[in-house]
């Protein structure tokens, strides 16, 4: 007598088609880290009438962040990285995003402090300084930018295919190149 199981079996081809399209694409999903302001100086204004100036940080393709607080240059503003407009942005990875410091301007096109690629790996200890000369100094903190001691962040994912709860693991090496 042969005995028969009820439920879905697994199907290899289904899991191992299931494995590759998660290897491909969940782990630039899961290596986000977000990026907040710690300090910022601003050496000079773009107004011309001595008005308070209205300075934002933008990411191409995202809204743009107004640092409130900052309305003075030769001024350190220190920030706990908890303000209601923070974090500024989130990185992946693998990705670099187009970023900038800019003055909006009431007349004309807003003025710019300064553009440049921003890179999870630009930060090292989960810090990242960016000064443009006669402009201002920043301070950038991810703490999910950093890598592990040995240079890799290993990623666990769980695969559940059959019913009776048999998973298969997947570490994820080398995955985050740097």
């Amino acid at each position: 007598m042969q005995i028969r199981r009820r439920g879905k079996r697994c199907r290899p081809d289904l899991l191992i088609l299931l494995c590759s399209i998660l290897l491909i694409w969940i782990p630039e999903f899961i290596a986000a880290g977000t990026v907040t302001l710690a300090s910022i100086e601003i050496f000079k204004t773009h107004e011309m009438l001595n008005l308070k100036p209205t300075v934002y940080f933008k990411c191409k393709g995202e809204n743009m962040t107004t640092l409130p607080d900052v309305t003075e240059k030769h001024v350190v503003y220190n920030f706990k990285g908890e303000e209601s407009w923070q974090p500024l942005t989130e990185l992946l990875e693998k990705k670099c995003k187009r970023c900038g410091i800019y003055e909006h301007d009431k007349i004309a096109s807003d003025d710019v402090f300064d553009e440049w690629e921003l890179c999870a790996s630009d930060f090292t200890d989960g810090k990242y300084n960016h000064v443009k000369e006669g402009e201002f100094n920043a301070t950038f903190l991810c703490s999910d930018c950093v890598p592990s001691e040995n240079g890799e962040r290993p990623v666990i994912i769980a695969l559940s295919c059959c019913p009776l709860g048999l998973h298969s693991f997947f570490w994820i090496r080398d995955v985050f190149l740097r």
